[in-house]
């Protein structure tokens, strides 16, 4: 705060954020977070925020680079980035729990990878067949951890219900169908995104 305000004195034109939030407990960096929205609608200043949290990346940005090793992965807003992920590290890193991304989902193509993110997979009567190995109580709403029941490899499947739903029992298979117009395709091989698989 009190470096943010002798920059603030010195009336500039561009502010520049290296990762000021990382160092504080939760609570303080939610306050702290919303101060830095409110002054740069207040002082309009083009500020540059250096971030690894996806949620300060999220929340205080109105355009926003995902970078992997120096190499841009996608540029835009928020609601794109999250939306339309460039590539499966792009989806990967965006979402808390980040978007399932599965190469042995029912019907995929071969050197094709499905991504869904938790919250767009449904509990239905039929669907993909999961087995629940855990779940997760995180007040209004629960995370499902399940894996294929049928032998279609070893991958973690994370749905996310909310609190009203019953929660499934441990070792029982649940079925889950994702909303089509939801699902993502990236190629294999590249990591980049298909616009059909």
């Amino acid at each position: 705060r009190v470096a943010m305000g002798r920059a603030i004195v010195r009336q500039p034109q561009v502010f520049l954020f290296d990762e000021p939030l990382s160092n504080l407990d939760a609570k303080l960096r939610a306050q702290t977070r919303l101060e830095i929205q409110k002054l740069h609608r207040e002082l309009g200043i083009t500020s540059l925020f250096v971030t690894h949290d996806q949620v300060e990346a999220m929340t205080l940005a109105q355009r926003m680079i995902v970078m992997n090793s120096g190499v841009v992965e996608q540029f835009g807003t928020p609601e794109e980035v999250y939306t339309r992920p460039a590539t499966t590290f792009v989806a990967s890193f965006m979402g808390s729990p980040p978007m399932n991304l599965l190469k042995n989902a029912p019907d995929a193509k071969a050197g094709t990878i499905t991504g869904v993110r938790p919250e767009h997979l449904d509990i239905t009567p039929t669907g993909w067949a999961l087995r629940v190995e855990a779940v997760e109580m995180l007040g209004a709403e629960r995370l499902v951890y399940g894996r294929w029941a049928h032998g279609s490899g070893d991958e973690m499947v994370i749905i996310r219900t909310e609190e009203s739903h019953a929660v499934p029992a441990l070792g029982n298979t649940i079925h889950v169908t994702p909303r089509a117009d939801k699902m993502h395709w990236f190629d294999a091989s590249s990591g980049k995104r298909k616009e059909a698989p």
